[in-house]
């Protein structure tokens, strides 16, 4: 991949194409591996237990701690493994998205959560097409993969993303 630099000089736009073939490159099989798309985008990725109300943030972060891009994803270590990996893309999702017009860091927490931002619906959107890709969802389907749990188990995602996804209701109560 080129380097932050040489992608820091593309428009917004190209820039987020060659990021968003970045991702392309890692969705090639269940579960789709998104520690090694930060990788690839020069994003570290670094867990800790955040409290019970923060699933993660994005922050610009000088070397070490951030990348070669300059920015570092915290997760929520006390989450269960399938929320990290939202978590984690939904992150990646901002950093594509939103980094030019955000401030250092983009916390996401349950009030930002709660709110309805369009930002955040955005970033939920590219995180789903990144973790539950239309051509694996079909490619599970068709070997006879149609359960919701199945589904949601091979990706390693909640039900509830997964029944997103797919735009079927979900009952909490399925838990």
């Amino acid at each position: 991949m080129q380097s932050e630099q040489s992608l820091h000089h593309l428009p917004r736009e190209s820039r987020q194409t060659v990021e968003r073939e970045v991702v392309r490159r890692r969705q090639y099989s269940v579960p789709v591996d998104v520690q090694a798309i930060a990788e690839d985008l020069g994003i570290n990725v670094w867990s800790w237990d955040m409290g019970p109300d923060v699933s993660g943030m994005l922050a610009r972060q000088s070397p070490p701690d951030g990348g070669r891009s300059g920015y570092a994803i915290y997760v929520n270590n006390q989450h269960h493994p399938n929320r990290m990996r939202f978590t984690i893309a939904h992150e990646i999702a901002h950093f594509i998205l939103h980094r030019d017009e955000s401030p250092d860091t983009i916390r996401d927490d349950q009030f930002y959560r709660a709110l309805s931002n369009p930002l955040e619906a955005e970033a939920n959107r590219l995180a789903a097409e990144i973790l539950m890709p239309w051509h694996l969802v079909n490619e599970l389907t068709s070997q006879g993969v149609t359960s919701l749990d199945e589904l949601a188990s091979r990706m390693q995602v909640s039900k509830q993303a997964m029944a997103i996804r797919l735009g079927i209701p979900y009952d909490q109560t399925w838990e």
